[in-house]
């Protein structure tokens, strides 16, 4: 899991990792390169990559069920 924010200051990205105690990396992205590249359009948005780094889901909103689902069937 890797969390990627488009703060304009990379301390309020670090500060929203310490505020929920990220056990995951949080990388600053403020010319929203990973965005564009991922056809993000919402926040938050999830996207679950296989293996072979095909993106098998995508949903911008919170849905936590449905992104556990696509997480356990894309670790098979």
């Amino acid at each position: 899991m890797v969390s990627v924010s488009p703060d304009e200051k990379a301390s309020e990205a670090g500060a929203f990792a310490k505020e929920v105690r990220a056990t995951f990396p949080v990388v600053h992205d403020v010319k929203l390169s990973l965005h564009n590249a991922f056809k993000v359009e919402g926040a938050p948005t999830n996207l679950v990559i296989d293996r072979s780094g095909k993106i098998v889901y995508s949903k911008a909103g919170e849905d936590v069920p449905s992104l556990e689902a696509a997480v356990a069937k894309a670790m098979k």
